[in-house]
């Protein structure tokens, strides 16, 4: 799961046009801290900075109850 999140950060940052420093700056953080984030590599980093920058690139964090995979997750994954 965690290695997915860093995958959207990523992906979401080039696809936006945005280099690390960039985001960081947008988001108010330092750029090691988002370059953790997309190496999947943030023992120490809190759930509100992961929010805030997948905020900034349009995305949410969200939960739900674990289940058999969506046919869009299989596409992702498979595709």
């Amino acid at each position: 799961m965690l290695d997915t999140l860093s995958q959207t950060i990523r992906q979401a940052r080039r696809a936006q046009g945005l280099t690390q420093q960039q985001l960081a700056d947008l988001c108010g953080l330092d750029r090691t801290t988002i370059g953790a984030l997309e190496r999947n590599n943030y023992p120490d980093l809190g759930i509100r900075k992961v929010e805030l920058v997948l905020n900034v690139l349009g995305k949410e964090l969200c939960s739900r109850d674990k289940s058999l995979p969506t046919l869009d997750e299989l596409r992702g994954l498979y595709g």
